[in-house]
């Protein structure tokens, strides 16, 4: 992705996208419901993401550690990620040894796949709006309404409603999502200023205002995007596809200019490298003539090891393996119902009364010294009936054999 400031942006609209463009000595200038080819033709665009293609969660983590895969290992955790899509961690703010962080999970979308291809970069819309001094900005995306939250200055959660006009429900969902990221710390207030971007009544603005005892304006002409954070590059995987396929076709018209002279010194480079390849490799085929004979006899001492290796080392001697895996069992409550140790894989099946017991038991096994020769696949617990939870792991050493061997 490309880190310089971007000079046009394609941001959603109340129905429909508009095309910003940044003059380096004029003013910003829109383009509502820009053609193909306008878009096709801006310099370093910044695609802006509508809200309802992206999942916004706040989340405090560990102040070290990378961002994208904190974020990634948090929403698998809670199974908020669709099947393909993409993570990033964008820092907010930090506090003694955590770290707040706006986790983005950006899936494809119909409506701006055919731009991913023109963007140099991506970005939240959200994030794109100036707060100034408000808490809170309501704005709408192809008729849909969304609302984001500011923590001096910086978005810290965004989404999208699905809702036409800020009613009942959509009062509701904006008061519960504030009040919950109050009880999370990540607001040290509840919004106390609203912005309305847009066409909106002041019967609509008063309705949402006096639930949560606010002061509110509005603004009906949008603003442009402010540019002054760096980008989220919070592309959908289809884009990052798009951009790959972009730049090999690039360097493939770089290629085809260059022409004849570059292919001829390929060939020659080809031919001097094909000669020496085949003086080198009929040296190493005498090499390995005369090493054969001591490989063969390391080689039977090798299989000779392996098969008597089971009967003398603890850590494959089936006795003391499941001597290991019993000594892991946290209560009364955990009944071991299977030990297998065949080939360098270990399986353990068995029951709990529940499924943290499961879960205690799995992880005590992963991290036994004496069982750390293995590589452990735990299978997710099934409940079997009240107060019985099935769970079975797999470990496998580095010597295994494969399933087809």
């Amino acid at each position: 992705m490309k880190n310089h400031k971007p000079e046009s942006v394609l941001r959603p609209g109340p129905d429909g996208w508009e095309l910003w463009k940044f003059p380096p000595k004029s003013p910003a200038a829109v383009t509502a419901s820009p053609q193909t080819k306008a878009i096709a033709s801006a310099r370093n665009l910044l695609l802006a993401l509508p809200a309802r293609d992206l999942l916004a969660v706040p989340l405090w983590v560990p102040s070290e550690g990378n961002p994208d895969e904190l974020c990634d290992l948090e929403l698998s955790s809670r199974h908020l990620l669709r099947k393909g899509s993409a993570v990033y961690g964008i820092p907010l703010e930090s506090r003694d040894s955590r770290s707040l962080l706006l986790a983005l999970s950006s899936a494809d979308d119909s409506a701006a796949a055919e731009y991913f291809a023109f963007a140099s970069t991506f970005d939240a819309s959200a994030r794109l709006w100036d707060p100034g001094d408000c808490d809170a900005l309501i704005w709408k995306e192809f008729g849909d309404l969304c609302f984001a939250f500011f923590q001096d200055g910086k978005c810290v959660f965004f989404t999208s409603t699905g809702e036409t006009s800020p009613g009942p429900a959509f009062c509701g969902t904006f008061e519960r999502m504030a009040l919950r990221l109050r009880a999370e710390d990540v607001l040290q207030r509840l919004p106390a200023r609203l912005r309305f971007i847009g066409s909106f009544s002041k019967e609509e603005c008063e309705s949402l205002a006096s639930r949560l005892r606010a002061d509110w304006e509005i603004v009906e002409i949008p603003p442009a995007p402010i540019l002054s954070a760096p980008p989220a590059h919070s592309a959908p995987p289809a884009a990052v596809q798009a951009q790959k396929r972009r730049t090999i076709g690039r360097r493939l018209l770089i290629l085809a200019g260059v022409g004849g002279a570059v292919y001829l010194l390929v060939v020659a480079a080809l031919t001097a490298d094909f000669f020496l390849r085949s003086a080198a490799l009929q040296k190493l085929r005498s090499e390995a003539a005369e090493l054969a004979p001591e490989a063969e006899a390391a080689e039977r001492v090798v299989t000779e090891w392996k098969e008597f290796r089971a009967a003398v080392d603890p850590r494959t001697f089936a006795l003391d393996q499941l001597a290991a895996v019993a000594r892991e069992i946290p209560g009364e409550q955990v009944l071991l119902t299977q030990f297998t140790l065949e080939d360098g894989r270990l399986l353990v099946a068995g029951e709990a009364a529940d499924v943290s017991q499961a879960f205690q038991f799995q992880e005590r096994v992963k991290k036994s010294p004496a069982l750390q020769d293995y590589d452990w696949n735990p299978r997710q617990p099934q409940l079997a009936g009240k107060n019985k939870v099935r769970f079975e792991m797999e470990g496998t050493r580095p010597d295994a054999k494969t399933r087809d061997e």
